[in-house]
């Protein structure tokens, strides 16, 4: 009779959402770059907020400074240029004197000492030995560019910024309205500007309830509210396992897909706290049992979880979901989807 009274207080749902509960959430976007500076000085080429290619120059540290120093750079490797060339131009010298010599007689060479080496006979091994040494002088004179510039271009680079993706960008600093004049940074700035791809927005939560992770993930939606009784309603997209920045543990977060059209709000709430209503959507007839009924059943202080209250307490049946105020139960025999379950397909 215990379960009998169990049963008929239950109340009857037929493919409805059920209210899991309430969770902390956050709005966030495709991708997100805060950019800072590396260190304080004249800030140039800036644009106006707003949407920008990936790889579009948005700042420029230090530019004056840096255009010397690359004039700097040239006026070296020019200086480098003519030395290699004058060791390559006397490599040649020397190589020219090995064959004249390499072809002369016996008795002829006796006369041509010139062409020895700290006094050393001159041979075949010689030679091959100054064309390795000309060879190698030509590869590095045909690289020492190469590899000066782009040592230059690595040095400097992180003075200038650009958008990581396709996006929009805002910057997180007072500007000159004119952003044609250059702009002076005393301090270090941490977060320069804000690079974010808003291609898509999600809300997120982190679900630590294991039960929760077994169930079928595409069937569950979440429900934001904001002023004036508007919702912001998201589809799942995806789950995965992040690391907490607070305690450094591992947490489940499930994502949920905005609406393009909820872009502009969802912009307006990066960064900020916000309470999400996660629902599951149920397949075929189930009945809801209130969480309050099931402790007031006299066995409720034996049992170690809702499932085992549930097996005592409406014989036959089985727990699809623990709800936010009830638990939603399947028996038996009941519904389109009996003896299922609701996990994974």
């Amino acid at each position: 009779m215990k379960g009998l009274f169990f049963l008929l207080a239950a109340l009857p749902l037929a493919a409805e959402p059920v209210l899991v509960g309430n969770f902390p959430a956050k709005v966030v976007p495709e991708q997100l770059s805060v950019l800072s500076l590396p260190e304080n000085g004249t800030v140039t080429d800036l644009v106006q907020d707003g949407h920008y290619a990936k790889g579009t120059v948005i700042a420029v540290l230090n530019k004056q400074r840096l255009a010397e120093e690359r004039e700097d750079m040239e006026f070296t490797l020019a200086k480098e240029r003519i030395a290699q060339r004058d060791e390559l131009r006397k490599l040649r010298q020397q190589r020219e004197k090995l064959v004249f010599y390499l072809g002369l007689t016996p008795d002829e060479r006796k006369y041509a000492t010139d062409a020895k080496v700290e006094g050393e006979e001159p041979t075949r091994e010689s030679l091959r030995d100054i064309d390795e040494r000309i060879a190698l002088a030509r590869r590095e004179l045909d690289t020492m560019e190469k590899r000066k510039r782009d040592e230059f271009e690595r040095k400097h680079e992180k003075q200038t910024l650009r958008m990581p993706f396709d996006g929009r960008l805002q910057y997180n600093v007072t500007l000159p309205e004119d952003r044609t004049k250059p702009h002076e940074i005393t301090g270090l700035v941490q977060s320069f500007a804000t690079a974010c791809d808003d291609s898509a927005y999600y809300v997120t939560l982190s679900i630590s309830r294991s039960d929760l992770s077994l169930l079928n993930e595409q069937k569950f939606w979440v429900s934001v509210p904001l002023p004036e009784g508007r919702q912001l309603e998201a589809s799942y997209a995806f789950r995965r396992v992040e690391r907490s920045q607070s305690n450094g543990n591992d947490m489940l977060v499930y994502f949920f897909r905005l609406p393009a059209e909820a872009g502009e709000t969802a912009f307006g709430m990066l960064g900020s706290n916000a309470k999400a209503s996660l629902f599951y959507e149920v397949d075929g007839t189930v009945e809801r049992v209130a969480k309050a009924q099931l402790a007031a059943h006299p066995e409720a202080s034996q049992c170690e979880n809702w499932e085992e209250l549930v097996g005592r307490a409406c014989p036959g049946a089985v727990v699809v979901i623990v709800a936010d105020r009830d638990v939603v139960i399947r028996r038996a025999g009941q519904g389109d989807a009996a003896g299922q379950g609701e996990g994974q397909p």
